[in-house]
């Protein structure tokens, strides 16, 4: 009887090596290009900014800039800044609306705060003739900037990681 218990634990701890053996040699040969998103955004490259459509995996970004197509990978990536301009503001709806439904407890709304502003991306790359080259990708919307910048900090970590 216990002979029997030792042999299906046994079998047991086997078939389960057998299975993450499978499962991790499946995921060590998946692709490695994900994709992670498009975005619309405000673009310039040496124009003023015009609204375009920013398509980012971890292997590269294209967008589709007011006078041209900005490709960029691994081999003309230079570098990236973030430049800022948030500032925090009332929020007037929220502070009014809870004035009129709870009086003067209701001013307290006023005091809830939110970040408003433009984040800007330079991306700076090498174009054919092995020209330094600036794209500028802003973003108003303040979700849409935290979601492009997580996949745009895996794209230059990728990058990092391939040298």
């Amino acid at each position: 009887m216990i002979n029997n218990l030792y042999q299906n634990k046994l079998k047991s701890f086997f078939l389960l090596l057998l299975k993450s053996i499978f499962l991790s040699s499946f995921f060590i040969n998946f692709p490695t290009t994900s994709k992670a998103g498009d975005h619309k955004a405000i673009c310039s490259f040496y124009s003023e900014y015009k609204p375009c459509k920013v398509s980012i995996n971890n292997e590269s970004i294209i967008a589709n800039l007011p006078t041209d197509l900005l490709f960029v990978d691994k081999s003309n990536f230079q570098s990236l800044k973030v430049y800022e301009d948030l500032s925090k503001s009332s929020n007037i709806l929220l502070g009014t609306t809870t004035t009129f439904l709870l009086g003067p407890i209701g001013l307290l709304g006023f005091l809830a705060t939110k970040k408003s502003g433009t984040i800007d991306f330079e991306i700076s790359f090498m174009n054919d003739k092995q020209k330094e080259r600036k794209a500028f990708i802003r973003f108003i919307n303040m979700n849409s900037a935290k979601l492009f910048t997580n996949e745009i900090s895996s794209f230059v970590n990728t990058l990092s990681l391939k040298e």
